[in-house]
């Protein structure tokens, strides 16, 4: 596989993760408070901020293994393991989301 294409498979369910995510209530006070004060405190900007913490985790939780994998394990720099680590990772952190959506 493309590892481009990984890529954006991998940036794609962090969207999804952000935007339909059942932790955003989890999300939502925490945004609130790390907002940047040029942004007004409407409701609209903080479920943009919560979604894009969420996304944003999605992704650097799901890429520490991979990054694990492609230090310890592979040689190659062309191997596409850690990329498709990376991806299985997402998809197992966005399985509440992905569920909800598909069930």
């Amino acid at each position: 596989m493309d590892r481009q294409f990984l890529l954006l498979g991998v940036v794609a369910v962090s969207v999804v993760n952000g935007l339909f995510s059942p932790f955003l209530a989890v999300a939502v006070p925490i945004a609130a408070v790390l907002m940047p004060e040029i942004f007004p405190r409407s409701v609209g900007w903080v479920l943009f901020f919560s979604s894009l913490l969420t996304a944003s985790a999605t992704l650097l939780f799901a890429g520490v293994p991979a990054a694990v994998v492609e230090r310890l394990l592979v040689r190659d720099r062309d191997s596409d393991a850690p990329m498709l680590i990376w991806l299985a990772g997402t998809v197992l952190l966005a399985a509440p989301t992905l569920l909800r959506l598909l069930g």
